[in-house]
Order: C-alpha cells, then structure tokens, then sequence
C-alpha cells in the first residue's frame, strides 16, 4: 500500500447540460492507493459537519461519485477517481469521510485525442510519429 496526503478534493456534478465542479473544504486527509484489482482507492477526509446532509444523500442514493483528487502537494495535477461512500462517521464537530473507488486513466484519452487531432492536421507516416512526440514532450513540460 502506497499513502499520500491528501491536499484537495472536488467532486463533479452534472446540472442540466453543464458539469460543475463542487470544492470541498477538507480540514485534513489522505489517500491510499490499496493495489489491490476492486476499489482500489481509499480517500479518507475529515470534513466540517456542514457537509453531512450532501454526502448523506449521495450514500443514500448509493451513487459512484466522479472526484477529483490532488494529491501530496498543491502544484500536482488532479486525479479523478469513480468512488463511492464506504462510510460516514462523527468525529466531534466534524465527520470523517471514507471513499473507496477506481482511477479513470485520463492520460490515455489525452494521448488519443493529441492523435486525433494530428491525424485530422494532415499528418501521416513518419511526419505523424515526429509530431506526436514533439507534441508529447511539450506536454510534460
């Protein structure tokens, strides 16, 4: 098992047509990732008590949340995790929230979309390999 500190967490929600981002204060946490194939993810937080009645909703509703983690510090990208909640616990004025959840592998899909739109510029051959991984340097920097 690997733990990280946990430094912010979003959870994303769909109103209508658009998707929101909805911040939650977090007074401390962490994430653990378990290595193991199911729910591979824990997320504990410790969150103030305004937040009981949401996230009591969305256990009872027993719905995957789509977050978004960052982890260890603030510069980090975020990570998005499909989770659910596995519990919610009174720590005295606060409570204690327990996410457990898979990562959605989101570099892939930027790869492939990086690639589409090579392809759809007109590269091709040898010309598409050179671009991409000029185009994938400038990505890690």
């Amino acid at each position: 098992m690997k733990t990280f500190k946990l430094i912010s967490i979003e959870v994303l929600e769909k109103s209508g047509d658009e998707l929101h981002n909805k911040e939650i204060d977090i007074i401390d946490g962490l994430i653990i990732d378990r290595e193991v194939s199911e729910d591979r993810w824990l997320i504990e937080c410790l969150v103030p008590r305004s937040y009981l009645d949401y996230f009591k909703d969305k256990q009872e509703q027993n719905r995957e949340l789509v977050v978004q983690v960052r982890i260890t510090k603030a510069a980090n990208p975020k990570a998005t995790i499909v989770a659910k909640i596995n519990s919610i616990n009174d720590i005295e004025d606060d409570i204690n929230l327990i996410l457990r959840g898979n990562l959605v592998n989101r570099e892939r899909e930027q790869v492939e979309q990086m690639l589409q739109e090579l392809i759809e510029a007109g590269y091709q051959g040898a010309s598409l390999l050179k671009k991409f991984k000029e185009k994938n340097q400038e990505s890690f920097f």
